[in-house]
C-alpha cells in the first residue's frame, strides 16, 4: 500500500497497459488468456456515476432538505487507442470478422467486455484496475483523413456483475506492492 497523505510520493504521472476481454454470453473472460493487449492507449479515464433523490420538509415556509438517498450507481470509462489493429477496429465498428481481413460493420451490437488496466507510472504508486463487465461504443468520429495520428475513441458503460463479483460488482482497484516502471536494457558487444 502506498504512503498516507500528505506525501509527495503519491503524485503520479499516469501510464499503463490496457487489456480487453470479451464476454461469451453469461461467461466472463478469464485472465490472462481471455484478454488481449490492445496496444498504445494514450487516454484512459474512469468516472463513478450516481443519481440521488432529495427529500424536502414542507413543515415551514422554506423547504429544507432533510434526506438524500442514492437511487442509482455505476461508472463510465473513456479511452482512446491509436493502433489500428483488426481487433481494435472490430470493437470500434461493432463488427464481425469475415475471413481474416473483412469487417462487417454494425453486425455485433450486443457484445460485452471486461477491461484490465495495469498502471506503470514513472512517478507515483501503481494499481491494477479491473472492470468486470461493460458495453463499449464509439465516442465520436474516426478521422480517415487528417494531420494528426488516427485514434479510436471509446465510451464504456459499466454493468454490474453481481454473479461473479458479489462483493464488488462493478470494478476493483488493487495497489501494487512496488512502484517500479518497466524498462528495457540493451547490451551490445
Amino acid at each position: 500500500m502506498p504512503a498516507s497523505s500528505p506525501s509527495t510520493t503519491l503524485y503520479a504521472l499516469g501510464k499503463g497497459v490496457l487489456e480487453i476481454g470479451e464476454w461469451s454470453g453469461a461467461t466472463p473472460p478469464l485472465y490472462p488468456g481471455g484478454y488481449t493487449d490492445v496496444g498504445n492507449c494514450p487516454k484512459f479515464e474512469v468516472e463513478v456515476t450516481e443519481e440521488k433523490l432529495d427529500h424536502y420538509s414542507s413543515r415551514s415556509g422554506i423547504k429544507r432538505k432533510d434526506k438524500t438517498v442514492t437511487l442509482e450507481t455505476g461508472y463510465t470509462c473513456k479511452f482512446s487507442l491509436d493502433e489500428m489493429s483488426v481487433k481494435n477496429l472490430q470493437m470500434f465498428l461493432k463488427a464481425t470478422l469475415s475471413g481474416s481481413n473483412v469487417l462487417l460493420a454494425n453486425t455485433a451490437l450486443d457484445k460485452e467486455y471486461a477491461l484490465r488496466f495495469t498502471s506503470d507510472n514513472p512517478v507515483g504508486p501503481n494499481e491494477t484496475w479491473e472492470f468486470w463487465r461493460m458495453t463499449l461504443a464509439p465516442d465520436g468520429a474516426f478521422s480517415l483523413i487528417g494531420d494528426e495520428w488516427q485514434t479510436l475513441s471509446f465510451t464504456g458503460t459499466g454493468l454490474a456483475d453481481s454473479t461473479n463479483q458479489p462483493t464488488s460488482p462493478y470494478f476493483t482497484v488493487t495497489y501494487a506492492t512496488t512502484t517500479t516502471t518497466t524498462t528495457t536494457t540493451t547490451t551490445t558487444t
